[in-house]
């Protein structure tokens, strides 16, 4: 992403669960994926379980499609900007 908020939270979690739990501990964003094009990065995305009576999409999970965020859910930060310097 353009900025860093991803692994700060991932940071900031570890060290609030270290505390709390008093032993090591680590976190790790498990909705953030590599976009591959004229600059590789990455990119969080939300999970949805899509169900429909259509093959592909009629088991009790439905189908997971990801929606990527086109800017930083956290601090608001433009994806598109960064695309636009690559």
């Amino acid at each position: 992403m353009a900025c860093n908020c991803v692994r700060d939270n991932e940071s900031r979690i570890a060290d609030h669960y270290t505390e709390q739990l008093g032993a090591p501990a680590t976190a790790e964003a498990k909705n953030v994926a590599l976009l591959f094009g004229g600059k590789v990065r990455e990119a969080a995305f939300l999970p949805y379980a899509v169900k429909a009576d259509k093959p592909g999409f009629r088991g009790a999970k439905g189908k997971k499609i990801g929606m990527f965020f086109s800017f930083c859910p956290f601090c608001g930060v433009s994806l598109k900007e960064e695309e636009k310097a690559a």
